[in-house]
């Protein structure tokens, strides 16, 4: 009975013992491990900006009535004239090509962080082919027809609505637009201070 009691008691003391020896290196093992620190740095950030490649931030769809051809007297036009009215439908984009980005343009101090946005730009200028049309065509009796007269009103109506949009603030609406999403990136890596300022741009 004694020998039972022995064995009984030493068993404890070994279960007491390695129960004090986890306990011992676990909290050791927390005491030890480091901490864990992200540093965000200007390289970083410009690879991050880089990785948006052409960030397209304002998009303008503007409608312009074209005319164009031949000049002249009644007669000559009665006779070899050749008008013609375009209605075109176009889009301009405008937005920043983030590749121009260098660590001048980056600041960082822990979690504050002051960007320099490029000029805005115009990215994108095109014709809608499927809403644009000649609404209406005039020639001469003697007239030779010109094939390149209705090319040549849609390039000068893609000229028009690219005044057109530059007009009407594309490049300001480009410019604040990016503040706030470049803004919302660098907030989602980490930085609590943001500043970020554009470069003006013009058309």
């Amino acid at each position: 009975m004694q020998k039972i009691k022995q064995v009984f008691l030493f068993f404890t003391l070994a279960v007491i013992l390695f129960f004090a020896v986890f306990a011992i290196n676990t909290i050791k093992n927390l005491v030890n491990t480091p901490s864990v620190t992200i540093k965000m740095s200007e390289t970083t950030v410009i690879k991050e900006l880089r990785s948006l490649n052409r960030l397209e931030t304002a998009s303008f769809t503007i409608e312009k009535v074209i005319e164009a051809g031949t000049s002249g007297n009644v007669f000559q036009e009665f006779l070899y004239g050749d008008r013609i009215l375009l209605i075109a439908t176009g889009h301009v984009i405008a937005g920043f090509d983030f590749s121009t980005l260098t660590d001048r343009d980056i600041q960082v101090r822990g979690k504050e962080v002051k960007v320099t946005l490029p000029k805005p730009q115009i990215l994108v200028t095109s014709i809608d082919n499927g809403q644009t049309r000649v609404y209406d065509r005039k020639q001469g009796i003697l007239s030779k027809n010109n094939k390149d007269l209705e090319a040549k009103a849609r390039l000068a109506a893609e000229n028009s609505i690219r005044d057109a949009a530059c007009k009407g603030g594309i490049l300001n609406e480009a410019s604040e637009n990016a503040r706030k999403q470049v803004s919302s990136l660098l907030k989602i890596l980490g930085f609590e201070t943001i500043t970020v300022d554009v470069s003006e741009g013009s058309c």
